[in-house]
């Protein structure tokens, strides 16, 4: 039977064979024949681009139509191609169509499901406002840098520092359907969704950098959908709004390898839905997260006919596709926006291998370009992180009665109390993960108001009445369901319990709250300047003489009206006096929001307040060359975001069992 691939070797052949006749054309200085020929090579080229998505006949019945030209000949329907009757290779074709010509999720991804309830239609716990903000097919918006920031910072979600974050949103379509370079902005205009069409939008964010966009599809294809629903929804489902912290550049199937197509493939924990009782997804369908379906970012292997992508199909049974095509086993074949989305991640040329991904609602968007969601609550889902993710743990924990980590991570097994949380408090079909005002009310908390400004110019995003912006409070006025505002409980507490006794994380508690800081952020700065030991007198060692806490330097000490030695041989709540002083010093009276603007205040103070993306250090000044490790995607910069990354990963181990404390 002949295959989709021999077909393009077929297309790929005569396209070759254009080049001797053009070049003794161009001798002969026949310009006629020149221009009939490259007329020729362009069908080509778009049969290349369309071969996807054209039936198999007609594109058959073109490549017969090819050769004619090429011989000179008027288009006809008997002609053949390689000796083989259209008629016959007709009849191949029709055998090829009778498989689909759908992408399958990641067969060999066989790792363990952890299945959720099975809910059977709404109410929408948690999603976006109904508010109206203008009709679904209404005029282009133009989303911004701004927006974006403003969107994770809703959301408690870190900013990635490895370089390009990816993105989609569910429901709209850039207004530049090639896909668009870096800028500040770009306008995107809302769509339904009708699993038949690209009718998402899948962008990349360099933070302080700017943003690209690219159409495609965050949905799953109809025809496959509706083709499982029979048998429960097993192999295709539809991806869940939150943070996905891993996706590798590597080859879209494992069975494939270099035979398939390069892309970014899922590495990671995720949501997902999967249907079985009708051809949507809504919440009569049943979650399941983990390490499950495969669910990668790939070629759509279709860009529509003539070009016109709003009217293209696409391959997907649950992946994150772009439009454009490929061949597969082919290098440097990747045509359409797919070809300007994949070259930063591309095998051998590219500059990033792995990213996050990060999935919203375009109505989120909307709203945050209307209004700046304007009186809306934050909202903590899928890839939150942060103290506020650790007082809803502690929620969770009390009300299912369950055992749980207040580690400040949402990951799987948060989602999974969520998702139980919503069904024991709503009922049946009433569960989106996303926790909101709704659900955190019958948790009894009251979510802090999202602040646009704040948010934009690196703050937390909230700022709660009279009440510190790090902390959750409960609507009894409480920091944990049940329990005294001051529990005493900070992260790595119990470890300095051990070496210093209680009175050290009391005095911190004190000086972060004179600091208009959150006391887990210090913490977690001094945890990573002493390597855990929370020693006076450790020592920095790369030899620069730093000492104690915050590491301390020389000239640092001088300025504090003491010396390195003096420190080292103080107690470690004595030197916490200079702690307080140095802060007092570096970053007067603002205000420390984030984890990252804590340690700023003691890596680079000018960088206090400045957006996550802001590039610190540059490869060829000595500031770079002593801070090289923390060039996280070995890009040659060092930003903000990306320098307290391994500070996050301190704040998230201090809040672990027999650290927390």
């Amino acid at each position: 039977m002949t295959t989709r691939a021999q077909l393009e070797r077929q297309l790929i052949t005569l396209r070759e064979s254009l080049l001797e006749p053009f070049e003794k054309a161009e001798a002969a200085g026949d310009e006629a024949e020149m221009r009939r020929l490259e007329g020729i090579a362009g069908e080509m080229d778009d049969l290349l681009d369309q071969l996807a998505l054209v039936g198999l006949g007609e594109l058959a019945a073109e490549i017969t139509a090819l050769r004619l030209k090429i011989d000179g000949h008027a288009a006809s329907g008997n002609g053949t191609v390689s000796g083989i009757t259209l008629d016959k290779l007709k009849k191949q074709i029709s055998e090829i169509l009778s498989d689909s010509s759908e992408e399958e999720p990641d067969a060999a991804d066989t790792s363990p499901q952890v299945p959720a309830n099975t809910p059977p239609s709404p109410i929408i716990v948690d999603d976006v406002s109904t508010d109206d903000p203008g009709p679904p097919d209404g005029g282009a918006l133009v989303l911004t840098e701004a927006h974006l920031l403003a969107l994770w910072k809703r959301s408690q979600f870190p900013i990635d520092g490895r370089g390009i974050i990816v993105f989609g949103l569910r429901g709209c379509r850039p207004v530049d359907y090639s896909g668009t370079g870096f800028a500040a902005g770009h306008e995107i205009v809302l769509r339904d969704t009708n699993y038949r069409t690209m009718n998402c939008t899948i962008g990349q964010w360099r933070p302080n950098g700017g943003l690209a966009l690219y159409p495609g599809s965050t949905v799953p294809y109809h025809t496959i959908v509706e083709s499982k629903v029979s048998g429960g929804g097993k192999g295709v489902n539809q991806m869940g709004r939150g943070r996905y912290k891993n996706y590798a550049a590597n080859w879209h199937k494992r069975a494939e390898g270099s035979n398939g197509h390069w892309a970014l493939r899922q590495d990671c924990a995720i949501t997902i839905q999967r249907t079985g009782d009708d051809a949507d997804f809504d919440l009569d369908d049943r979650w399941e997260v983990g390490r499950v379906a495969g669910d990668n970012i790939h070629c759509a292997f279709h860009m529509g006919a003539d070009g016109n992508i709003p009217d293209a199909r696409f391959s997907s049974a649950g992946c994150q596709t772009i439009a454009g095509t490929v061949k597969k086993g082919v290098a440097g074949s990747e045509r359409g926006p797919w070809k300007k989305f994949i070259a930063p991640f591309q095998r051998d040329t590219g500059t990033q291998s792995n990213t996050e991904y990060v999935l919203f609602l375009a109505e989120e968007a909307q709203q945050m370009i209307k209004n700046r969601c304007a009186g809306k609550s934050v909202l903590l889902r899928m890839g939150s992180a942060g103290p506020l993710v650790a007082q809803l743990q502690r929620a969770l924990a009390t009300r299912l009665s369950r055992q749980m980590v207040a580690d400040g991570d949402f990951g799987p097994s948060t989602f999974q109390a969520v998702i139980d949380f919503q069904t024991e408090a709503f009922g049946d079909n009433a569960d989106d993960g996303i926790v909101g005002p709704e659900t955190a009310e019958a948790l009894g908390l009251t979510l802090p108001i999202f602040d646009f400004d704040d948010a934009i110019s690196g703050g937390s995003g909230f700022v709660e009445n009279g009440n510190s912006p790090a902390n959750l409070i409960f609507s009894d006025g409480s920091d944990t369901p049940g329990q005294p505002s001051d529990d005493g409980k900070i992260a790595w507490g119990a470890v300095t319990d051990k070496k210093h006794g209680p009175e050290f994380k009391t005095k911190v508690r004190a000086i972060a709250k004179r600091l208009q800081c959150d006391p887990d952020h210090l913490m977690a700065v001094m945890a990573f300047e002493t390597g855990g030991k929370f020693s006076p007198d450790v020592k920095n060692m790369a030899g620069s003489g730093a000492t104690g806490l915050i590491q301390f330097m020389p000239s640092t000490a001088r300025a504090l009206n003491t010396t390195t030695a003096k420190l080292a041989r103080m107690t470690a709540l004595e030197q916490l006096d200079f702690v307080e002083l140095y802060f007092r010093m570096s970053v007067g009276n603002k205000r420390l929001q984030t984890l990252s603007d804590v340690y700023m205040a003691v890596l680079w103070p000018a960088a206090v307040g400045k957006p996550e993306g802001f590039i610190l250090f540059e490869k060829g000044t000595r500031a770079y060359d002593q801070n090289i490790g923390l060039d996280k995607n070995k890009d040659n910069v060092i930003r903000k975001a990306e320098a307290a990354a391994k500070v996050f990963d301190k704040l998230v181990l201090g809040m672990k069992p027999g650290r927390i404390g």
